[in-house]
């Protein structure tokens, strides 16, 4: 007869075994899914579209997970600008949704076609569509408060981009309501949602409130992102524009020279926004007197600013104006030649003869 103890250390060993053997059966069982859900994190597009892709390909997910699968490969093919791969990948994830009959899935699968329809600029169809994930929320015992702030700004970027402003601002400002209900108040999702409102309410000329919104969006971007980071980058753009449409010229070159600076420690940073931020820089230097200053920070801006851009001319009508200051006013009409041109090719107006004239009104944007 086999002792107890005998019986104990031969179950150990057995364990010992079969553990390495059964771990290796899960990771080869869930490799796919796995690998699919680590390059979607790490930005991989197309690798994970193709382990997505073998995973869906497996019979053995429940509702759930395969919805998380498809969902997944949505966000992996709008990246590599796959439209109608990812549409017909949406639309597959609604059918199993409404299959399922369970409106928590329904909600999910309707608001990874919403980012789509975003994507392919279909504003009206992407309104209906929210409407479709609120009336579905609504319903539920427990909301997904997250999932209705996230919604509430995507309805205001399709309704501003719809021409309908003023319903897109009440849009942002219930997003925000319900960013820091459900998020709390220093939550990323919560910062993204103020800077947005932030942004609105500058460019519908409510500088106090922008300021004060864009100021708390900043704060919580640092601490949660880092004071590096692109989020806080954006808003101190964001902020230091506001000051400066506000005539608070000094706050704004100051907030402008903090921007660069963050800027010029980020890696793959948006090259873009830095040359923004450097010719309405310029100009506030321009207008103190610091020439030099102006026209090193507009060498850089005009050699990245995309031709056919209002950014592009405003940094060459800058440009034209410091040349004025230096009395080059040969120089000063060539920039203004190149902003007419910029401004005609975008309008498709013929360009107007520029004509030399020292301190020109300008147009910030």
């Amino acid at each position: 007869m086999i002792s107890v103890t005998r019986i104990a250390r031969l179950a150990v060993r057995v364990a010992a075994w079969a553990t390495p053997h059964v771990k290796e059966w899960h990771r080869k069982r869930h490799e796919n899914r796995v690998e699919g859900e680590r390059h979607l994190a790490a930005r991989n597009w197309t690798e994970s579209e193709n382990y997505l892709t073998l995973a869906l390909a497996e019979r053995r997910h429940s509702g759930k997970r395969r919805l998380d699968l498809l969902l997944g490969l949505i966000e992996a093919q709008r990246k590599q600008g796959k439209a109608a791969a990812a549409e017909q990948t949406a639309q597959t994830a609604i059918a199993l949704a409404a299959s399922s009959k369970n409106k928590v899935l329904q909600s999910r699968a309707l608001d990874g076609l919403v980012d789509l329809q975003l994507d392919q600029k279909k504003y009206a169809e992407a309104e209906q569509t929210i409407v479709q994930i609120e009336t579905l929320e609504r319903s539920l015992a427990n909301p997904d408060y997250k999932r209705l702030a996230s919604t509430s700004r995507k309805l205001g970027t399709a309704l501003l981009n719809s021409g309908r402003p003023d319903e897109a601002m009440k849009a942002f400002e219930r997003a925000s309501e319900l960013s820091e209900k459900s998020f709390g108040p220093d939550h990323v999702e919560t910062a993204d949602s103020l800077a947005e409102l932030g942004a609105r309410y500058r460019a519908k000329g409510d500088h106090a409130e922008a300021q004060r919104v864009l100021r708390r969006a900043l704060e919580i971007h640092r601490k949660v992102s880092g004071i590096d980071s692109h989020a806080a980058t954006q808003d101190l753009f964001h902020l230091a524009a506001s000051l400066e449409e506000s005539g608070d010229i000094d706050a704004a070159a100051t907030q402008y020279e903090k921007a660069l600076a963050v800027a010029d420690r980020q890696i793959g940073g948006d090259r873009e926004q830095l040359a923004e931020t450097q010719a309405h820089l310029a100009a506030i230097y321009l207008r103190a007197g610091r020439t030099s200053a102006a026209r090193e920070l507009l060498i850089h801006a005009i050699g990245v600013l995309r031709k056919n851009d209002e950014r592009l001319e405003f940094a060459l009508e800058t440009m034209a104006s410091v040349e004025d200051e230096l009395n080059h006013p040969i120089e000063a009409l060539r920039w203004r030649d190149k902003a007419a041109a910029s401004l005609a090719s975008r309008t498709g107006e013929a360009p107007q003869e520029a004509v030399s004239a020292p301190k020109p009104a300008l147009k910030y944007y």
